[in-house]
């Protein structure tokens, strides 16, 4: 409740100051490159191998978890999963076996063991790694099961029989059978007598359903039934159902270091030219270059920085010391230019430079007179401080920023007296005091602005100062001062909200967050919860201090946190309302998506399996044989540019993967395989055309591309924009290539883990204790995004223009941790997709429900480019008004299994309906490619009817997108969405 208090009025302007603000919109150049892969020299190449369209005369079956037609001899296409088995009912502890340890209270784990290729006999314990409980079959509880242990050890053989798989695969395309994977329903109702064998029919299953334990699991060669028939030779008295996860079972903290290991000596050391302005300095830590202060690394040092609620920036012309402002939803500008969507704004941002209050001293009188230095640069904090001469040694303003505060903190040391200017000018200013503050030598006063915006201002008096010691008053319209130095002594600034939520700043005042650590801890690989854990300063009556949430963090808090909550709302500039919480850690749980794998995989599609028909496989090898009939390394190599060579590679990876898993052709795979590796070898022996080096100055891995002072070359790569769009292409197409590598026994991905590796830590890596690089150089784990600005200053802040090739570098993440056996590397994959899923859905992709984004805008569908301070529907390289295509397809490029996690079917459909499909047929490039594979995430059918066209065209395609890939893409998820 709301303490008595006193209220004295200091002082009431009798004259409004000149105050003029005209804000004015910083429209994006659109002078970047298509992101469309167009260049490089193409020569044809015939196949020495090419594959045998003939011998694809029946239908296959493939299982994204189990079972696929890599080859007659290897069934087990991922067999680097470590394989999730659920018995059905549970068993006890007991009757588990001694041979599985217990961990926590429901899982047990078996030793670990990896599937190898080219297996005809499979036991269980051969793909099982976690079993998180055993159950019993259905009314078996009289059958005797729990008087003894499970067979875990029993066999489950795929017998390899005298006929081939795709004897089996010829049953997909009967109308008497319907399974989409090489697998058993559960017969738990069905009794198997102790005779020698049985057959039994298949009916329609999940991808993940296996009937097998104690029975044995072969072909039966005397069967002349139309559907598929399977030999069960009894072990036991009952049939246990089998449940197989993609989930890696990992449990454990998510965020300890890649490597801690200096990068290998490929990459050339040198410093990036580009120097840091002087008071700039982060000791031996590396420096953060992508996030929100990035703006106070570059010069002039004067845009503005935005710490959500707050926008803050150094003042030194007219007004010197730090300004603060806020955002109201009534000051933001809407408008329209270049667009295709007339009824609706196509860009909307808030004023800047308000400076509504200023941090200073009475010391800082001119420019000459107010230094700046910035330092504890960390993943979601930098400290700012303000001296006359930039020596902070003794005489100093410091200023803690940190995302999410509750209040702008000034702590004053040494003999420098307390200023508060204001471009806007105070209106009143009045102090508000109770005992309660009293107690807590805590001074309120409430500053109202000209523009009717009140800050609430706390003094904290440092222990053993009086709180008659110091005061506040005003000097004239736009400055109040105070009444003298008092080293340690903290002025704290919020933006006062109700009266009855006074009391939860009054309770949180004198204490201040300095730095926020994220850490994430993952459950069994399906679920995890990350954490903002912020460090403070300073005493409060509460002892705790308070922070603002995002609408993506608050529909996933745990109650440990919303207990907290305190009805205090104020607004972001671009991501929504934020409300505030008393606390010092905000935790949020998500659930992750494991069946999300290599393989074609749509949100409609589930848990079952991708499946083809005969003709579809002809087509697919056709155009694999086609796509794959020439000089690939030269293609990729000539593009003379990372981010197209690491497309053009990632393209070629993906039909490595069609002919390897779908098509299941040994001679094509391998000598496909061959190349790509060759390949990869110009890049990993850093011999490509734009090498990479090691920065020694902002410690990272970038380009040399703009060290010729061409800063927009390679779109400003080598001053860290982009990296993770880069990068992605490259660690995806590295994990397809290690994966079907280590199919045939190879050791491929191990040996390229220290240049991969480098690439992911330059990007992501999560943890201080790796010093080489900065902790999630691009992913903000407090936006649920990452920003793709590098070290460019910019008005409105970092900004992001491709969600999607965001969350493709997370996909790529997650399968490379999969391929090279680093379950937390996967796991934090998956829980980047998952926070980039719900993030995304509520700032960049708009559905008709959404509340989060202005009304204004959600019918422009996506939100083109979004900064921290504006979002604008347009792109770096054309607008919408003569390219509708550019600003909706770099928000779905590239499309991958990993794409329906983040654009639903519901958003596709909308997407579709409203935008897309009254431009589509105007569109005749690589665009159009993009766009219809985009449409296989809601409309399987009528995507692979556009790619399977007897009418198609090459023009369709850029070198980054493959025709093979679009159309086992849709076709696969058509099949199983069916």
């Amino acid at each position: 409740p709301e303490v008595a208090t006193t209220t004295s009025t200091i002082f009431i302007a009798t004259t409004e100051p000149i105050y003029t603000f005209e804000p004015t919109f910083e429209s994006v150049p659109c002078t970047k490159k298509s992101p469309l892969a167009t260049g490089g020299v193409v020569i044809p190449k015939k196949l020495a191998n090419p594959i045998d369209l003939e011998s694809l005369s029946q239908g296959v079956l493939l299982s994204t978890s189990m079972v696929s037609n890599a080859s007659l001899t290897d069934f087990f296409s991922e067999y680097t999963t470590k394989t999730t088995i659920q018995l059905a009912n549970t068993a006890t502890s007991s009757e588990i076996g001694s041979s599985y340890e217990e961990v926590g209270n429901s899982t047990k784990i078996a030793k670990e063991i990896v599937i190898e290729s080219r297996l005809a006999t499979i036991t269980e314990t051969s793909f099982c790694d976690n079993v998180s409980s055993v159950h019993l079959p259905a009314g078996s509880a009289s059958s005797g099961w729990s008087e003894s242990e499970p067979s875990l050890s029993s066999s489950f053989s795929i017998s390899e029989a005298s006929s081939s798989l795709s004897q089996y695969s010829s049953y997909y395309s009967s109308s008497q059978y319907s399974s989409s994977a090489y697998s058993l329903e559960s017969y738990s109702e069905f009794e198997v007598p102790s005779s020698s064998a049985y057959d039994i029919s298949s009916s329609t299953v999940e991808q993940n359903s296996t009937s097998v334990s104690s029975y044995e699991l072969s072909s039966s060669e005397e069967s002349t039934s139309s559907t598929p028939s399977f030999r069960f030779a009894p072990f036991a008295a009952m049939l246990a159902k089998v449940v197989v996860s993609n989930a890696n079972g990992f449990t454990g903290d998510l965020f300890k270091p890649i490597s801690t290991n200096a990068v290998t000596a490929t990459f050339k050391r040198q410093n990036l030219p580009l120097a840091l302005p002087s008071g700039v300095s982060n000791g031996n830590v590396a420096y953060q270059t992508n996030k929100f202060y990035s703006n106070l690394l570059v010069s002039p040092q004067t845009d503005t920085i935005f710490a959500q609620p707050f926008g803050l920036s150094f003042v030194n012309s007219g007004y010197f010391g730090f300004g603060v402002q806020m955002t109201l939803p009534d000051r933001r500008v809407f408008g329209s230019q270049n667009t295709n969507n007339p009824n609706w704004s196509s860009y909307f941002f808030n004023p800047i430079h308000l400076n509504e209050v200023i941090v200073s001293s009475t010391a800082f009188t001119s420019s000459s007179k107010i230094k700046m230095n910035v330092s504890g640069m960390k993943v979601m904090a930098v400290t700012v401080k303000l001296s006359t001469n930039g020596d902070v040694s003794k005489n100093y303003v410091e200023i803690p920023i940190v995302q999410g505060m509750g209040f702008v903190t000034s702590i004053y040391h040494g003999n420098l007296v307390p200023q508060i200017s204001s471009g806007v000018g105070f209106q009143k200013l009045a102090q508000e005091s109770s005992t309660t503050l009293n107690n807590a030598n805590l001074l309120r006063y409430r500053a109202t602005l000209f523009n009717g915006v009140q800050y609430l201002i706390y003094v904290k008096i440092p222990s053993g100062q009086s709180i008659s010691s110091f005061k506040l008053s005003v000097s004239n319209n736009n400055k109040i001062v105070g009444s003298k130095a008092i080293d340690g002594l903290i002025i704290q600034y919020a933006i006062a909200a109700k009266a009855t939520h006074n009391p939860f700043y009054d309770e949180a005042a004198g204490m201040y967050v300095t730095e926020c650590k994220v850490k994430a801890h993952g459950y069994g690989g399906t679920s995890a919860e990350y954490l903002l854990a912020y460090s403070t300063k300073g005493t409060s009556i509460s002892g705790r201090p308070i922070v603002f949430a995002l609408p993506h963090h608050m529909e996933v808090m745990t109650s440990d946190t919303s207990q907290y909550y305190t009805a205090i709302s104020l607004y972001s500039n671009t991501h929504g309302d934020m409300k505030a919480y008393a606390t010092a850690t905000m935790t949020m749980t998500e659930t992750l998506n494991t069946n999300v794998q290599f393989l074609p995989w749509t949100s409609n599609v589930g848990s079952k399996s991708v499946s083809y028909t005969s003709d579809q496989l002809k087509l697919i090898a056709k155009t694999a044989n086609s796509e794959l009939a020439v000089d690939i390394k030269t293609l990729v190599l000539s593009q003379n540019s990372n981010y197209y060579s690491g497309k053009v590679l990632d393209k070629y990876a993906y039909i490595l993967l069609v002919v390897s898993d779908i098509i299941g052709d040994a001679a094509l795979t391998k000598s496909t395989l061959a190349i790509l590796k060759d390949t990869f070898a110009q890049f990993r022996n850093n011999k490509q055309y734009y090498p990479l080096m090691y920065d020694t100055r902002y410690l990272g891995i970038t380009s040399t591309c703009n060290n010729n002072g061409d800063t927009g070359a390679d779109f400003g790569s080598g001053y860290y924009n982009d990296h993770h769009f880069h990068y992605g292409y490259f660690v995806h197409a590295a994990a397809i290539i290690g994966y079907v590598d280590k199919k045939a026994g190879g050791t491929w991905a191990k040996d390229q883990q220290p240049w991969v590796n480098a690439l992911i830590r330059d990007v992501n890596n999560p943890s201080p204790a790796d010093p080489i690089f900065p902790v999630f150089r691009m992913f903000d784990w407090f936006c649920g995004h990452s920003w793709a600005a590098g070290l460019f200053t910019s008005g409105d802040g970092k900004n992001e223009e491709s969600s999607s090739e965001d969350y493709n570098f997370a996909y790529g993440l997650k399968l490379w941790g999969k391929v090279t056996g680093n379950q937390r590397m996967e796991s934090t994959g998956d829980l980047m997709l998952a926070v980039m899923a719900r993030a995304m859905n509520k700032y960049f992709l708009y559905t008709k429900s959404n509340t989060v984004e202005p009304s204004q805008i959600i019918g422009n569908k996506v939100s083109g480019i979004i900064f921290e301070n504006k979002i604008d529907y347009t792109t770096y390289f054309g607008t919408p008004d003569k390219n509708p295509e550019y600003v909706h397809g770099i928000h779905m490029l590239p499309i991958t299994p990993a794409s329906s996690l983040i654009r639903n079917p519901a958003f596709v459909k909308e997407e579709w309906t409203d935008q897309i499909s009254g431009f589509i047929s105007k569109v005749n490039s690589g665009w159009t490619g993009i766009l219809r594979l985009n449409q296989a995430l809601y409309d399987p059918k009528s995507s692979y009817s556009f790619f399977s066209s007897s009418s198609w065209s090459d023009n369709y395609l850029d070198n980054g997108q493959s025709r093979t890939w679009s159309l086992a893409f849709s076709a696969g998820v058509m099949n199983a969405s069916s």
